[in-house]
């Protein structure tokens, strides 16, 4: 507290109290016997510039070295000796100067010493307030880079599991497609490649714009078109004034891909998955027609998007009826609204 930038101005604050409340309120003494106005102002700016600059040099100097001792103890104890020291020059000067009844005397010396000490008890726990203020100020940021880091690595977490997920995810199904259609199989390990690397360039992005993302469905669409044809149909109704807002990345795809394990579909019972934005939010539409015998399910899916949008502070909508299946996703207009939990996400890089 002793070094701020107003060092030169509280101590001519705390001067002009005391000489008032001296003068005006009849305070207490600083001799035996009352000084002229004049003096009693120069000794008490004296007697709190030098208060408060012994402090300055206890705090600048002294205690870096007595790291074993609580910081306050030493300012205070030290400035204790410092105000002994201050008022025996302050009563010797002013005898020598003034003569008379101003003399040094026991009498004198504690007087003065009563107000010099009254002095710097106020500024050390003036001092102590400000030392406990900033710990809590540093404990408060460094509380908040903690949480930061946990919430950073929950995501990284989130953001782990999708990679594997997928890619184990299309390799079986090459695998089978291999054995069925060669020419097929190698379109599909083509476009296969093209969509890893999205995910790869986008595995540190908490926010992609839809624009992004929508391309990327797109050429998922067409591996799911490769694989299934006719018996899998999408329609697309995403206004192109809505792909400049922000969403998760791999989150539609996510969705589609449970859209193809946990519903059956054949050219004579075909599957449409409705994907529509009205730049509020974006959702997933099917009818359902549910597998008799479902694929196990790691659970990654919808959990994994429902814990990505609760760090960003939104949530996810679902809607299952025994005939529909509805997921709407919320889009998040700038950078900003994504700093109401303190972080600022950036845009993929690609």
């Amino acid at each position: 507290m002793f070094d701020h930038r107003f060092k030169f101005i509280f101590p001519a604050l705390l001067a002009i109290y005391s000489f008032l409340n001296i003068l005006v309120l009849e305070g207490d003494r600083l001799y035996q016997v009352e000084l002229p106005a004049v003096s009693l102002l120069y000794i008490i700016f004296f007697l709190s510039y030098a208060v408060w600059f012994a402090n300055f040099g206890i705090e600048k100097f002294v205690i870096k070295t007595l790291h074993s001792i609580h910081p306050l103890l030493v300012q205070f104890g030290f400035s204790i000796f410092a105000a002994l020291l201050i008022s025996l020059m302050s009563v010797y000067f002013t005898g020598l100067i003034l003569g008379g009844p101003f003399t040094y005397s026991w009498q004198n010396f504690l007087l003065t010493s009563g107000f010099t000490f009254r002095i710097n008890l106020f500024l050390n726990c003036i001092n102590a307030i400000y030392f406990f203020s900033q710990r809590f100020k540093e404990k408060a940021v460094e509380a908040e880079k903690l949480q930061t880091l946990n919430v950073a690595a929950k995501l990284e977490s989130l953001h782990g599991q999708i990679n594997p997920h997928f890619f184990f995810n299309n390799l079986s199904a090459l695998s089978v497609l291999i054995h069925q259609d060669i020419k097929a199989a190698d379109e599909y390990l083509q476009k296969l490649s093209n969509i890893y690397r999205y995910i790869l360039n986008n595995k540190d992005q908490e926010l992609v714009m839809l624009s992004e993302e929508m391309n990327f469905l797109e050429n998922y669409i067409d591996l799911l078109s490769i694989r299934f044809q006719s018996s899998l149909t999408f329609n697309l109704e995403v206004d192109k004034q809505c792909t400049q807002f922000l969403i998760p990345p791999a989150v539609l795809q996510l969705l589609v891909e449970n859209v193809v394990k946990h519903n059956y579909f054949t050219k004579s019972e075909p599957l449409e998955v409705v994907i529509k934005s009205d730049c509020e939010t974006i959702s997933i539409f099917n009818k359902k027609q549910l597998k008799e015998a479902l694929e196990l399910s790691t659970g990654i899916g919808l959990q994994n998007i429902s814990d990505r949008y609760k760090f960003l502070n939104y949530d996810v909508l679902v809607f299952d009826t025994p005939d529909y299946f509805k997921v709407e996703l919320p889009l998040i207009k700038t950078h900003e609204n994504s700093d109401r939990r303190g972080r600022t996400f950036g845009l993929a890089k690609n």
